[in-house]
């Protein structure tokens, strides 16, 4: 198959706002290959874009909540101007976060934040992203059903350790008649639990398929994850806004459009169209 020419030349305006969308949470070789350019033109262009003024003083929470969204999939050097400060300091914050790791159960965010990063970083850098030690990040991604992706190479930030990804068998007839009679009606967990496989082969085998969520299913998913992302998003506004005056709504409250994941069929389709090699 011929691959695509990168783009070249002035960048639309469509094209600068998905790199405000993409880099901070793909890093610039993801966002790179979505947006068909070159990776030095989109490092480039998100300097101009994205950097913030220099600025001293106390990390604020919103400072610390870029940091952790951002570490591991975009370099210091690049993340630094992002966030206004120096590649030290963003690297000496981040060694202050992760000695601030929690332990206990893990809240639906949590655990949508998890199956979003999962893939794409390793778990030393997930620590700094999910405040949470690596050996509850393995746990949790063994009972989600979670893989790495095969993009994924080398080792994480500030370790020389490369991170070993698990490798699915191959399908055999039988489990993939069994796919085609349970994808359409359960999310893709419960699926890879029931086949004993991770949610990105699932995934991957069925958009080889063609295979779809049942309007129904998406239907349900869409509303459980809206609920798990306005209910995260009404605890951050809580936590720096005042309450509102009794008698007032707060239709105000912008939920993003829903975003099924790896629990359910968009996401997955989408990760599988991505890694359609696996399985």
């Amino acid at each position: 198959m011929t691959r695509r020419a990168l783009r070249r030349g002035n960048w639309s305006l469509q094209e600068l706002e998905r790199l405000r969308q993409l880099l901070p949470r793909s890093g610039v070789v993801a966002t790179a290959r979505l947006l068909r350019r070159s990776a030095v033109s989109v490092e480039r262009k998100a300097l101009d874009l994205l950097r913030q003024p220099l600025r001293r003083g106390p990390w604020q929470e919103a400072d610390d909540e870029r940091l952790r969204a951002s570490w591991g999939v975009v370099e210091a050097r690049l993340l630094g101007p992002m966030l206004g400060r120096t590649p030290a300091e963003v690297t000496s914050r981040a060694g202050e976060l992760r000695r601030r790791l929690r332990s206990g159960p893990w809240s639906p965010a949590e655990e949508l934040r998890l199956k979003e990063w999962y893939g794409s970083r390793h778990d030393v850098d997930l620590e700094v992203a999910l405040l949470r030690p690596r050996s509850e990040i393995a746990a949790a991604a063994v009972r989600l059903c979670l893989a790495k992706d095969k993009r994924l190479k080398g080792a994480g930030v500030g370790t020389g350790t490369a991170q070993v990804r698990r490798r699915m068998p191959r399908w055999t007839s039988a489990e993939e008649a069994r796919l085609r009679v349970i994808y359409p009606d359960l999310d893709n967990l419960a699926v890879a639990k029931e086949l004993a496989r991770t949610v990105t082969s699932v995934a991957n085998k069925a958009h080889q398929l063609g295979l779809a969520k049942s309007p129904a299913l998406l239907a349900s998913i869409g509303r459980q994850n809206v609920g798990v992302r306005y209910g995260s998003q009404r605890a951050r506004l809580s936590a720096v806004e005042p309450a509102l005056p009794p008698g007032v709504a707060d239709d105000a409250l912008v939920v993003g459009p829903a975003r099924v994941g790896h629990a359910g069929a968009a996401g997955s389709l989408a990760a599988g169209a991505a890694d359609a090699t696996e399985g």
